[in-house]
């Protein structure tokens, strides 16, 4: 697969392209994973704060960009809500606690236990 790689932290105004095209080996998905070939990926600020090392990402070479469209292509052996076709997004909230005061008023990013997609480790 052909991605858009972050390998350095660096910052914009010396360096305005520091993504780089890189073919990389198809992901396998997890037994509670599924894959998607993504159509279409949003970059918003939270990645140009990571290029810059403002929110450092979790680990380097990464893919940034978290506001995902595509299609369903493999499911893991024990991933069964979705089907290979199926079109679906992944959001930027990864998970959060779902209970205290910030998660029961829609700012789940405010949740102490917030995980963003792709952002946090291990998501």
């Amino acid at each position: 697969m052909k991605a858009m790689v972050l390998n350095k932290l660096t910052r914009i105004s010396e360096n305005q392209t520091p993504l780089e095209l890189t073919e990389l080996t198809d992901p396998v998905p997890g037994e509670k994973e599924i894959l998607i070939k993504v159509s279409a990926c949003g970059v918003c600020h939270t990645e140009l704060d990571e290029i810059e090392a403002r929110t450092p990402p979790p680990r380097l070479p990464i893919i940034l960009g978290h506001q995902v469209v595509g299609t369903v292509v493999e499911l893991g052996s024990q991933a069964s809500a979705h089907q290979p076709g199926d079109r679906g997004g992944v959001a930027w909230i990864y998970s959060a606690c779902g209970k205290c005061k910030f998660c029961m008023t829609g700012n789940e990013n405010l949740c102490s236990d917030f995980k963003a997609t792709g952002d946090t480790p291990s998501t």
